[in-house]
């Protein structure tokens, strides 16, 4: 009998937690580095997402769909957010954004063996027309390659184009930074240091951010909360930690 007061006190203790400590939906898809269910943690900015929500006093739930269905999600008010994406105009229209969490820039890639004098930086990509450039349809970058008439090559996909730099058939490769890295780590580990990038960027800083609903219930005091949370993660640092820690490659940090 001694034994039921403790347990009725633990029990309690539990339900208490629980109070404090609610469940928010999030809605997010596949895109690795940043967010994959096949990565550990979820990837670099699922932890960061997570870590943000535990210190604004919420647990968080990952529902995995695609983006037009995450957005559907938050707009319907089913989820509290969708992430990572990119504040515009129009999303802003219907959705708050927090602040970003990180920014993704993308650069040109190379292949060290082939190329060890590489460009170590360019005021114009008219700088560039004597380098074979790898490019995949549909990518932002193709109208510029073009207006700069610059000589490109289709491959399939990054990891082709990756192959074409490591046969020497190619000189560059224009890759988002951290998917780079991921896919040099991931599809050709044991050739890993033989990859290198040029550090000047080939656009400017995409933020990546939280997309919040404004249907979701108290969809404005998360958003609140959260966003003090994220301010505290970027003044003590572990904003910056989170993701040298998944990129350890990528310099300077973001």
């Amino acid at each position: 009998m001694r034994r039921l007061p403790l347990l009725i006190c633990a029990l309690l203790f539990r339900c208490g937690l629980a109070a404090a400590e609610p469940t928010v939906e999030l809605a997010t898809g596949e895109w690795p580095p940043f967010v994959s269910q096949t990565l550990p943690q979820d990837g670099a900015f699922s932890q960061m997402v997570r870590q943000a929500f535990q210190r604004a006093g919420y647990q968080v739930h990952l529902n995995y769909m695609s983006w037009p269905q995450a957005e559907a999600m938050i707009r319907m008010g089913k989820a509290a957010a969708a992430f990572p994406y990119r504040p515009t105009p129009e999303r802003e229209a219907e959705f708050d954004f927090s602040a970003p969490l990180m920014r993704s820039t993308s650069y040109l890639f190379y292949h060290k063996p082939h190329m060890p004098h590489p460009p170590l930086q360019f005021k114009s990509l008219d700088e560039l027309r004597g380098y074979r450039i790898a490019i995949q349809l549909g990518y932002w970058y193709i109208p510029l390659f073009q207006q700069h008439k610059l000589n490109t090559l289709q491959t399939n996909d990054e990891i082709n184009a990756l192959r074409q730099l490591q046969l020497g058939h190619l000189d560059l490769a224009p890759m988002t930074l951290e998917r780079g890295l991921f896919q040099i780590h991931s599809g050709m580990p044991e050739h890993e240091k033989e990859f290198g990038y040029i550090p000047t960027p080939l656009d400017k800083e995409t933020p990546l951010a939280l997309m919040f609903s404004r249907a979701y219930p108290q969809a404005a005091r998360i958003r609140d909360d959260v966003a003090r949370a994220l301010e505290q993660m970027e003044k003590d640092g572990t904003l910056k930690a989170i993701y040298q820690r998944n990129f350890p490659g990528a310099m300077p940090p973001r």
